[in-house]
């Protein structure tokens, strides 16, 4: 290769590698890091049911952190119809909002996940029709023997189209006892959770 021939070469490269430095500055650019919610706003979650059809689900609150309030506000870009559906007293930290149907009707519903002060967790949940009204489901409270013998490690998740809950459990009555996992799972029907234990033979 002549000289002139190795200059020119090395030109183009520097040239491109110019290029794809200035590319890279502006995705980072044009993708900034997400900066913390301003206040009184502590959270927010935008969850798409459907193309053109999106839940945000915010909380806010001035006061401690384990008491806030929430609102779901629906979004319906396809119809141009925007509306806030939901609104109401918050206990506990937001950990995460997602959709489900547990029912297979076709309705999504909206959860809202709080951890509670005891390490405990519980779900705010609202079915929602085709025209965006929405019903509340109750999460049912672990029963007063389960609270007692709850050892933490409080995870809800969704399988094979089921809610289901682990968490850490030692018998109250035997002290001796070592703690042990349980699994319940949540069946949906006519808006009421219906509880069935798991045995925990394999991983979720």
């Amino acid at each position: 290769m002549r000289k002139g021939t190795r200059f020119i070469a090395f030109g183009l490269f520097m040239i491109a590698i110019s290029a794809c430095g200035s590319k890279e500055s502006e995705n980072v650019a044009n993708n900034p890091k997400p900066k913390p919610m301003a206040a009184p706003f502590r959270f927010q979650r935008t969850i798409e049911v459907k193309p053109g059809l999106l839940y945000d689900v915010l909380t806010w609150g001035r006061g401690k952190d384990s008491t806030s309030a929430y609102l779901l506000l629906r979004s319906d870009s396809t119809h141009q119809k925007f509306k806030a559906t939901v609104a109401g007293e918050l206990t506990g930290k937001p950990v995460d909002a997602w959709d489900m149907d547990l029912d297979t009707d076709g309705n999504p519903e909206i959860a809202l996940q709080v951890q509670l002060a005891d390490q405990l967790t519980d779900l705010y949940i609202y079915e929602f029709d085709q025209l965006g009204n929405s019903s509340v489901i109750r999460f049912p409270a672990l029963s007063e023997k389960a609270r007692k013998g709850f050892k933490g490690k409080d995870d809800i998740y969704i399988k094979d189209g089921n809610l289901r809950r682990d968490f850490l459990y030692q018998d109250p009555e035997d002290q001796k006892a070592k703690p042990r996992k349980r699994t319940l799972e949540y069946r949906l029907f006519k808006n009421t959770l219906s509880i069935q234990e798991i045995e925990n033979n394999a991983k979720k």
